[in-house]
């Protein structure tokens, strides 16, 4: 076997797995969104098929009683708070640890990085009852903070490989420049970070729109809850209601989906650059 033939069947196997792969991904989303389509009656006759009759109305019956404007609306203004919040401690703390010359930066390091080994059953039961003191329970802004606080760690890490990578001359040229640490930030490492911050971004997002164990321990009051906690209270009070079911799944994932299809580029260079040092 020559080297091309070689070259052709290991294509073909990388191919052929990622099309599995890709499969994998997208036949449960295509069961979900056609079965969202058809009736109960459909769907208890055969699981899986091809609607007879698009029934858009279980799309306005989910929406309505599923309560699903004011979710999107908390979860919205949770998951974006959250992300901005976590990008600018990551970005500034990551910058100051590889770009310049700060105290004890190992310890700094080992500080952020130490929220991966704590264990999120070990701190749910003490913090509710501190933020109960303090009154944050059904607060935003207590969620804001919770989440904020458990994707500092991993996001950390993944920024600090991409920033190591960055060339130090520009730095060096921006301060022989009379260029300030804020304006070397602005105009240098930004526009070279914009995936990397794209990425961050989007796992902040993504993390908070789906987190389901500290939205239903401290958001109690209906008005307060978010999407997940709405589609798993709608799921309990509909039953046998398949249809409606499916159309709340559809509703729950679909500003994930949009925002993948319309950021993908940006996401995977980001997570790309993030993963290589160098």
């Amino acid at each position: 076997m020559t080297l091309m033939q070689k070259k052709k069947r290991s294509k073909a196997v990388k191919l052929t797995v990622a099309a599995f792969i890709t499969l994998l991904q997208i036949i449960p989303l295509a069961v979900v969104l056609l079965n969202s389509m058809r009736s109960n009656e459909e769907i208890g006759r055969q699981l899986v098929g091809v609607p007879t009759s698009f029934h858009f109305s279980n799309y306005v019956q989910a929406w309505v009683q599923g309560g699903y404007l004011q979710a999107y609306g908390n979860s919205l203004l949770i998951g974006i708070g959250s992300s901005v919040i976590v990008l600018l401690i990551v970005a500034f703390a990551v910058y100051g640890l590889t770009k310049m010359h700060c105290f004890f930066p190992r310890f700094f390091h080992t500080y952020f990085v130490a929220g991966l080994a704590v264990p999120t059953f070990a701190i749910i039961v003490p913090l509710f009852f501190f933020f109960y003191k303090v009154n944050l329970v059904n607060t935003h802004l207590g969620m804001i903070l919770i989440y904020s606080a458990i994707n500092i760690s991993f996001n950390f890490m993944f920024m600090y490989a991409f920033f190591e990578g960055l060339p130090k001359e520009l730095d060096e040229a921006a301060r022989i420049d009379g260029a300030g640490e804020m304006q070397n930030f602005v105009y240098n490492v930004v526009p070279l970070a914009k995936p990397i911050f794209t990425s961050v971004l989007l796992i902040v997002f993504v993390n908070t729109w789906n987190e389901f164990l500290f939205s239903n321990t401290f958001l109690q009051q209906e008005s307060m809850r978010t999407v997940s906690l709405k589609f798993y209270n709608f799921v309990g009070k509909s039953g046998s209601d398949f249809g409606f079911i499916y159309a709340a799944a559809i509703i729950s994932i679909l500003p994930i989906v949009v925002i993948y299809f319309l950021m993908q580029d940006s996401f995977v260079e980001g997570m790309t650059s993030g993963s290589v040092k160098g």
